[in-house]
Parts: structure tokens; C-alpha cells; sequence
């Protein structure tokens, strides 16, 4: 069975070429569509612009599997441990919707609160899928934006 999932894209070193990069990983395993992208100041620590956008695609993965083949596209392209929270990176790649699944466990966070936290996630989640309805909130993702702006 597939499910329709949406994934969030951010790098801020080299990231023109990085997303591209992440671009042809992905084009070469699933149909993909891509929002514009969306560039946005490091948040948490000062450091080079982010270049962020989301792309949605249908996959047979189950949501762990495909966590795992994101942080695998991650590490191929040279992204290493130390750069997680809130730092610089080459590429990052976030599973933020899953269909409707609600799973909050220490591996899954679906969906991600980064919907409702970074307008880098919610304003191209909502090119692509404004009209669609968070899992859990169970209003459009439009709305959501509505009520934080």
C-alpha cells in the first residue's frame, strides 16, 4: 500500500548544489513534486542563509524505513553527527507528513510540529497542500498559517 508523505528540505552550506544533489537522489526513487524554494535566515545560531522547501511523493516505505532512507541520502551527501539541532548543514531531510498517520514516539514526530513552528515548513507545505487537513489539529494547513500570521 502507498502512502502520500511530504518531506522538508533545508541546507544552508553550498545549498544551491546540495539541493539539487538531493533532488536527483530522490528523482531517481520516487515521483516527486516540489515546492518553490524558500530562503530563510539560520534560526537558533548565526550562520549562512537556509535554502528550505518541501516535496511531496507517494512511497511504499513504511514511515521508519523511509526515516531511514532520508538520514542514508543525508549521510551520502556528507552530512555528519555533529550537524544536527540547531547548526549549519549540508542537506536535511524531514519526514513532516505521513498521510494521516499520528505517531509521537522518540523515532517519529508525524506530523512534525516544524508544521506549526517554522513558516520555512508551513509556507511551501502549503503550496503544495493548503487545502489538505492536519492529521491532528484537523483544520487545512491554509488555516494554520491564517491563524499565525
Amino acid at each position: 500500500m502507498t502512502e502520500k508523505v511530504f518531506i522538508s528540505i533545508g541546507s544552508n552550506l553550498d545549498p544551491e548544489k546540495n539541493i539539487d544533489k538531493v533532488k536527483i537522489h530522490l528523482d531517481s526513487h520516487f515521483e516527486v513534486t516540489y515546492s518553490s524554494i524558500y530562503k530563510t535566515p539560520a534560526e537558533g545560531f548565526s550562520g549562512q542563509d537556509f535554502l528550505n522547501l518541501v516535496c511531496s511523493f507517494e512511497t511504499n516505505f513504511d514511515p521508519l524505513g523511509l526515516r531511514s532512507f532520508l538520514k542514508e541520502i543525508e549521510k551520502k551527501m556528507g552530512r555528519t553527527p555533529s550537524q544536527k539541532g540547531m547548526s549549519s548543514r549540508v542537506i536535511d531531510l524531514d519526514l513532516i507528513l505521513y498521510g494521516n498517520l499520528v505517531e509521537k514516539t522518540d523515532q517519529l514526530d508525524i506530523p512534525s510540529n516544524d508544521i506549526e513552528k517554522y513558516d520555512f515548513v508551513l509556507e511551501p507545505l502549503c503550496e503544495l497542500a493548503g487545502d489538505a487537513i492536519h492529521p491532528e489539529l484537523k483544520i487545512s494547513f491554509r488555516e494554520i498559517k491564517d491563524q499565525i500570521i
